[in-house]
C-alpha cells in the first residue's frame, strides 16, 4: 500500500501506508472507516457502500491484518440507512464463511467487524469526533496530539480510513503497488471517484484518473454546462473548498498538488458546478448557512463566526 502512493481519499489527501505505519505498538488496536459522508456534495460513498460493500469489507479485513487490528468499525453516516442495511449484510455473509469472527480460515487471526450507524451530525466525518461518536458521547474534535494512531478508540492505536480509500486496497494487493502507482501522475497516484452535480449536464459519479484537467471532466465527461450557459465558477473538493473560476483553472490539472498550489483542495472529491444566472453572494449564503447549522459549538469562532457570516452575506442578499 506504501508502494502504491494511495493517497487518503476523505479530504486529508494523507498517504494510506504511511498512515498504517504510525500504528502505536499498545494493543488492542482498532480500525475505523469513515463512512460519514456528510460533505455537501459528495456522494461517492455512497455508491460504493450500497453498490459493492464487499470491496471496502475486503479492504477492511486485509488492512486489519497488516495493522493487527482483531475490531473492525464501519462508521456509516446517520442519514444512509440503505447503505447501513447494504453493509452490514456482507459482513453477515463474512461471518457466516468464517472471513470474519475467531480463526479465519484456519489462519488463528480473529476480526470481528460491527456496522454503525451515526448520529447525523456534520461534525462526526472529523475522525476525532468520529471516535467520540463512535464511544457514546458527543460528537466533538478532540485536540491533537495525541492522534488516533496512538490514542484513538478507549485512548487505544486506531486507524481511520475513508470508504474510497479502503475500497481501493483490493485491487492494489491483487495488481501491486507499483501497477497502482504507475496510473497518473506520481504525487496523486491511481483513480479516485468524483461526484459531479450542479449545473452540468450529464451530473453522477465518475472514476478519473488523477491529473485530467478540468476541461476535460466539464465538457468530455460531465457532457458540458447545462443549457448551454457559461461556466462562472465551481468547488473543486467539497463546499469547505476555496472556488475555482475558468479563466485561471480550467486547464488546471485535477490533483492534489495543483488544485492545493492553486489555492483550494481535491477534498471529498465533490465537484459542484456553478454557471452564469448563479447568484454568487446567494451561494455562499448557502453554504455559510449549512455550516453555521452543522456548528458543533466546541470553539468560539464558529459558534459564533459562522452565525454572524450568515447574517452578514443575509445582508447583502436583502439589500
Amino acid at each position: 500500500v506504501k508502494e502504491s502512493g494511495l493517497i487518503g481519499r476523505g479530504g486529508a489527501g494523507f498517504s494510506a501506508g504511511m498512515k498504517w505505519s504510525f500504528m502505536a505498538p499498545a494493543r488492542p488496536a482498532y480500525l475505523v472507516v469513515n463512512g460519514d459522508e456528510s460533505e455537501p456534495g459528495t456522494f461517492k460513498d455512497r455508491q460504493l457502500l450500497e453498490r459493492d460493500p464487499h470491496q471496502l469489507i475486503d479492504g477492511m479485513i486485509i488492512a486489519s491484518i497488516a495493522n493487527e487490528v482483531h475490531h473492525a468499525f464501519v462508521y456509516i453516516r446517520g442519514e444512509y440507512p440503505k447503505p447501513a442495511r447494504r453493509t452490514q449484510h456482507p459482513v453477515d455473509e463474512a461471518y457466516e464463511k468464517g472471513y470474519l469472527g475467531s480463526d479465519i480460515l484456519g489462519s488463528g487471526f480473529d476480526l470481528d467487524g460491527t456496522v454503525h450507524l451515526g448520529g447525523g451530525a456534520y461534525i462526526c466525518g472529523e475522525e476525532s469526533a468520529l471516535l467520540n461518536s463512535l464511544e457514546g458521547r458527543r460528537g466533538e474534535p478532540r485536540i491533537k496530539p495525541p492522534f488516533p494512531a496512538v490514542e484513538g478508540r478507549y485512548s487505544k492505536p486506531t486507524i481511520g480510513n475513508n470508504v474510497e480509500t479502503l475500497s481501493n486496497v483490493p485491487w492494489i494487493v491483487n495488481n501491486g503497488g507499483a501497477t497502482y502507482a504507475g496510473i497518473g501522475p506520481d504525487t496523486s497516484a491511481g483513480t479516485r471517484m468524483i461526484s459531479l452535480s450542479g449545473h452540468i449536464n450529464k451530473p453522477g459519479n465518475y472514476e478519473i484518473v488523477m491529473g485530467m484537467p478540468w476541461r476535460e471532466i466539464f465538457y468530455d465527461i460531465g457532457g458540458g454546462i447545462s443549457g448551454g450557459r457559461e461556466l462562472k465558477a465551481w468547488i473543486p473538493g467539497g463546499s469547505s473548498a476555496p472556488w475555482f473560476v475558468p479563466a485561471e483553472h480550467l486547464d488546471t490539472p485535477a490533483t492534489i498538488d495543483d488544485v492545493g498550489n492553486h489555492g483550494s483542495m481535491m477534498g471529498s472529491g465533490a465537484v459542484i458546478v456553478m454557471d452564469d444566472s448563479t447568484d454568487m453572494v446567494a451561494a455562499a449564503h448557502r453554504i455559510v448557512r449549512f455550516y453555521a447549522h452543522e456548528s458543533c459549538g466546541q470553539c468560539t469562532p464558529c459558534r459564533e463566526g459562522t452565525t454572524w457570516l450568515e447574517r452578514i452575506l443575509y445582508r447583502i442578499i436583502s439589500g
